[in-house]
């Protein structure tokens, strides 16, 4: 079987700290459980974590959520995490894939302001279909976050000029999709699980 989407990666490899230098000098990541809150929303993690630290205690951690497409490329995710107020961080935003821990690296310098974040994408292939694939989700990000849209939320409207544009960049990332899953890394029972619990498939969820 194929991996399909990135992962947490499975250790803290040279190309991750490289991005986590330059997103953060001298910063090491380290790998937070998850333990969503039930009932809460996916994708809203500012203030899901702002929430429980004014009724828990602790405090709100911003910072980058790190993946990995093994072989060909990594990307941080804006995040936040709560540190409990014993001093433990811990990621209670849901996911809408089953996660088990994320690799977190804090950022003292980041703040949320209520816009988006484009995710920081490197490519670990010298594939060029790599690099194409990662450069049209940054155009999507530019078009979705593009002058009034920046502050809108839920569905969007588009005009017909810009419907065009963006199924345009939609299907660029669908064919560039198609045409790198055959070059998409695939996972046996000895490869670290996909959910990021640290434990090879094999004893993890070698079924699914």
């Amino acid at each position: 079987m194929k991996f399909q989407h990135p992962i947490t990666p499975a250790d803290i490899s040279e190309p991750i700290l490289s991005l986590c230098h330059e997103i953060v000098p001298n910063s090491t990541p380290e790998y937070v459980d998850v333990l969503p809150l039930l009932g809460a929303p996916a994708n809203e993690c500012f203030v899901l974590v702002e929430d429980q630290a004014r009724n828990a205690g602790g405090e709100s951690v911003i910072g980058w959520a790190l993946w990995e497409l093994p072989g060909l490329f990594i990307e941080a995710e804006f995040h936040a995490v709560w540190r409990n107020p014993d001093g433990e961080m811990v990621d209670i935003s849901p996911k809408t894939r089953q996660t088990q821990r994320i690799l977190f690296l804090p950022d003292p310098s980041a703040r949320y302001d209520g816009r988006q974040v484009n995710n920081l994408r490197h490519a670990i292939s010298r594939d060029p279909d790599v690099s194409a694939y990662l450069q049209a989700f940054d155009d999507e990000f530019e078009f979705l976050n593009r002058g009034e849209r920046a502050l809108q939320h839920g569905e969007l409207r588009l005009n017909d000029r810009d419907a065009i544009e963006y199924g345009n960049i939609e299907r660029r990332l669908e064919t560039l999709h198609m045409r790198l899953l055959p070059r998409f890394p695939s996972f046996g029972p000895y490869t670290a699980c996909w959910c990021g619990s640290g434990k090879k498939l094999k004893w993890c969820h070698k079924s699914v």
